[in-house]
Order: C-alpha cells, then sequence, then structure tokens
C-alpha cells in the first residue's frame, strides 16, 4: 500500500508495490471521524495526508513478504533488515488458511508456521505491518489460500452461505488472535489489517457483488477476535466500502494491475490502460483519507506452459515504471 502524497523515493518491485513507513513532521489536518466506528485504539490514526503512529506523521511504503513462502524461521530477521535498509519500513504479509487447517478443525501455527518468530523479528528490526489474512487471499496460491477440502462443504464461496461461513470460523478466530497479539496496542508490529481481499472480484453466483453483507460478517469476526488497528480495503477504484458508507473501511485503498499479465506481448500495452484520474477519484470516493495503493502492479506472474519471465520482465520493465509510476504520485497543482 502506497500513503503517497509524502512520496519521494522509488516503489518495490514484485508482483504488488506496496509500502513502508517514514517519519514526516507535522500534525493531522483533519480531525477524522471514525464514521459510525467505536474507537477502538488512539495509536495508529490518519488525515487526508497520512497516518500517525504515536501522534508522529508516517510514510507507510512497503513490499509483500509471505512468511509461507520462505519457511525458515531464522532467516526471517535477516530478510527484514535488508528491507529496512533499502529504507522502507513496512511489509505487506498474506496466510494461507490452506496451510494452517490443513484438516477441517485442526488448527496448527507450530514449527515453521509459527507466526510468532517472523512478527518478533519484524519488531526487532523496526518494521511495521499489514496483515492481510483472508480468508481468501489470491496472492497466486493454489486456490487463493483455500483449504482443498474446502470443496466439500456445500455453499456458495466468499458469502454468507452457512456452510462456508461455518467453514471460515476457526480459521479467522485463530489468525486473527495471533494477529491481535502483535498489534501495536499490544507493543507488536501490526498497525494496519485488510479483511477479505480483492473481494470485487466474485464468481458469477455472487450478487451482489461485491456482498456488502458479507463483507461486514468478516470484519465483525475479526473484530471479535480482537483486532483493534485500522481496516482498510483493496478496491478497483470504484468505491467499494469507502468510509461513509452503510458497510466500510477506516482507510480506502486501490489494487490496480495496468497491464494485466499477458507475457505473451510484452510490446504491446492495453489501450487505455494508463489511468490519469487517480487523484480525482480518490478525492471523489475518500477525501478524508490518505491516497493509498494497496496493490500496484510491479511484476507479472508466469503460468504453467506460459513464455518465460523474460518476456514478462520486458512487459513490466523500466519502461513500464517510468511511465506507470508516476501517476501514483499527486502533483502539488491537484491538492
Amino acid at each position: 500500500m502506497h500513503f503517497l502524497r509524502y512520496l519521494s523515493s522509488a516503489f518495490v518491485a514484485g508482483l504488488a508495490a506496496q509500502t513502508a513507513a517514514l517519519s514526516i513532521p507535522g500534525k493531522p489536518g483533519l480531525k477524522v471521524k471514525p464514521y459510525k466506528r467505536e474507537v477502538l485504539q488512539h495509536i495508529v490514526t490518519w488525515d487526508q495526508h497520512s497516518i500517525f503512529v504515536h501522534g508522529e506523521r508516517v510514510l507507510f511504503y512497503s513490499g509483500e513478504y509471505h512468511p509461507f513462502r520462505l519457511p525458515v524461521p531464522g532467516l526471517w530477521l535477516d530478510v527484514f533488515q535488508k528491507i529496512r535498509s533499502l529504507g522502507y519500513t513496512g511489509v505487506s504479509i498474506y496466510t494461507d488458511w490452506a496451510l494452517l487447517e490443513g484438516k477441517p478443525g485442526e488448527f496448527l501455527a507450530e514449527g515453521i508456521f509459527d507466526l510468532q518468530p517472523f512478527f518478533d523479528a519484524a519488531k526487532q528490526a523496526g518494521i511495521y505491518i499489514l496483515a492481510r489474512p483472508g480468508p481468501y487471499i489470491n496472492a497466486e496460491v493454489s486456490g487463493g489460500g483455500f483449504p482443498g477440502w474446502l470443496q466439500r462443504v456445500p455453499g456458495v464461496l466468499r458469502s454468507l452461505d452457512p456452510g462456508y461461513i461455518a467453514a471460515t470460523e476457526l480459521y479467522v478466530k485463530s489468525i486473527g488472535e495471533i494477529i491481535a497479539k502483535n498489534q501495536i496496542t499490544n507493543d507488536g508490529p501490526v498497525i494496519l489489517f485488510q479483511p477479505e481481499n480483492e473481494l470485487y472480484s466474485c464468481s458469477d453466483d455472487i450478487d451482489p457483488c461485491p456482498n456488502p453483507e458479507y463483507f461486514q460478517y468478516v470484519e465483525d469476526q475479526f473484530r471479535n477476535a480482537s483486532i483493534v488497528v485500522p481496516y482498510i480495503v483493496n478496491d478497483n477504484n470504484e468505491g467499494n466500502f469507502a468510509p461513509g458508507q452503510p458497510v466500510s473501511v477506516d482507510i480506502y485503498g486501490i489494487d490496480s494491475y495496468p497491464l494485466g499479465f499477458d507475457c505473451a506481448n510484452p510490446e504491446t500495452w492495453p489501450e487505455n490502460a494508463l489511468q490519469t484520474d487517480l487523484t480525482e477519484t480518490h478525492l471523489n470516493y475518500s477525501a478524508l483519507t490518505p491516497f493509498s495503493f494497496i496493490e500496484f502492479q510491479g511484476g507479472s506472474f508466469d503460468p504453467w506452459g506460459g513464455w518465460g519471465f523474460q518476456q514478462c520482465l520486458e512487459l513490466v520493465g523500466y519502461e513500464f515504471e517510468r511511465v506507470f509510476y508516476q501517476v501514483l504520485i499527486p502533483r502539488d497543482d491537484e491538492h
């Protein structure tokens, strides 16, 4: 995610270019209203320009770093320190339901899947964390992080169907409590939280899409697991769940992959891919929260039998970065 009104450096290279934190002097320009929410903590706040942590203005500027992709706890601190030395002070993490509840009713976060050493290493390195546990994460993992046994559960996934909801309860409660223990309110590194993921992308049997009642249920599940830090959303720039709506998050954010993933044709950019109205739409949807990108394209995946990463590099290489990253930085004359 990028809180970009104070951005002056480069972006992280990866599938989702995200954020880290730099202290910047200043005081909130507007008193932020909780939009009918109960104020659950006072450590992480925000105005229309950036977030604040303990009263200090922060540019949260990070990269994706998922513990299950490097299941070697002894290396986590080293990686966090390298991230910090590059100037980033934040990471965005997914957790994979399929790995933590491989059998229904058996949640196991032990050994290489024990997340406490990961959070401890982040804190030791001075890294803030945006936690994104799903239950659906996409993340280019099998089933978007859904366990295989979920296919035998009656009901529509990512809906309020009783079978699906019942299946999520143990994972959401368990992972929520682990993350809650590591919030900054408990002297941990977690300062932001995203319930669900890319909910604007739905199967044909979900109507409406996205479903606000389902999203509210997931929000409540994690609040019941003691999550109190601000909620964010990664939306496709259509204003879904922006603050002020009946079902909303605290900070609205955008999810965008403008070139897509057509590595077969790396020299062809989609027509009208360059969005030049991002600042305008942000001000329309959520003027009192920071201009935020939860995900912005920094690379491309290559599927099985694909064209190879060399062509993906040509698609989203330095020419892409030089052109597309400019639109993420609002000019002074736009504010």
